[in-house]
């Protein structure tokens, strides 16, 4: 029969840090953190603003000199002008780079700021992977897919692999390693609100939390529990809670 091995257990993440008596438990009003990395703008992205601002500029004055010109008639290059803007236009449509939107990481796993102040946010323990290449981090889970670009958000790829390695191991492989730039800081703390329990359900019990003093959050990955039915360990991450 072979022996059974088992793997280290890694450190706690250090904006999760036990209580006096190691217990990992938090009630939801406990403070919690998280960083906003801003992204750096890509040579890529400058250029599909450069070839937009052409595109636009050539639709426009191809407009107007074929149809919008005095008596003289359309312009005898007015067609082209207007065919390649409209071309440049459709490519950057197709193949350009908008500007990278703001990445948060923190107690409350990694979101993503979309436009009209919306934020999508995978909770550490919604996980379900967390895939990492030459040129992307991303996190699935909880029917979300949040991608990170290493080149505009390298510092923030970084920390995501980081925290995710301390706070949810099993869902990162070993040899999985993104280093921060040289020399970059990671931004100050913000306070994070608490989460939004409505509707959800106790990991071991399956009993809904209709009050909020009722819930209890593992200060390592997040999940949720009725503090009636919190386990001696996290279910999802096994940080210690009692």
């Amino acid at each position: 029969m072979a022996e059974k091995t088992t793997k280290p257990k890694r450190k706690a993440a250090a904006s999760a840090k036990p209580s006096s008596d190691g217990s990992l438990l938090r009630q939801l009003s406990d403070a919690r953190y998280e960083r906003r990395y801003e992204p750096t703008t890509s040579p890529f992205a400058i250029v599909t603003v450069l070839l937009f601002s052409l595109g636009a500029v050539a639709l426009g004055a191809g407009v107007y000199a074929q149809w919008l010109r005095s008596a003289d008639g359309p312009h005898p290059y007015a067609l082209y002008i207007l065919i390649a803007g409209a071309v440049v236009l459709l490519g950057v449509a197709l193949f350009g780079q908008g500007p990278a939107r703001p990445v948060r990481v923190g107690d409350g796993g990694v979101a993503i700021e979309r436009e009209d102040n919306n934020m999508e946010r995978i909770a550490w323990c919604d996980i379900s992977r967390l895939l990492v290449d030459g040129s992307t981090v991303t996190v699935q889970g909880d029917g979300t897919t949040i991608s990170v670009s290493r080149g505009v958000h390298a510092a923030a790829a970084a920390r995501i692999v980081s925290e995710a390695r301390d706070r949810v191991p099993s869902k990162v492989g070993d040899d999985v390693q993104v280093k921060a730039p040289e020399g970059a800081a990671d931004p100050a703390k913000e306070r994070l609100e608490p989460p939004q329990i409505a509707g959800k359900t106790c990991k071991a019990s399956g009993t809904v939390i209709s009050f909020e003093k009722d819930a209890r959050l593992c200060g390592r990955c997040g999940e949720l529990y009725h503090k009636k039915s919190v386990p001696d360990r996290c279910l999802t991450c096994e940080a210690p809670l009692k």
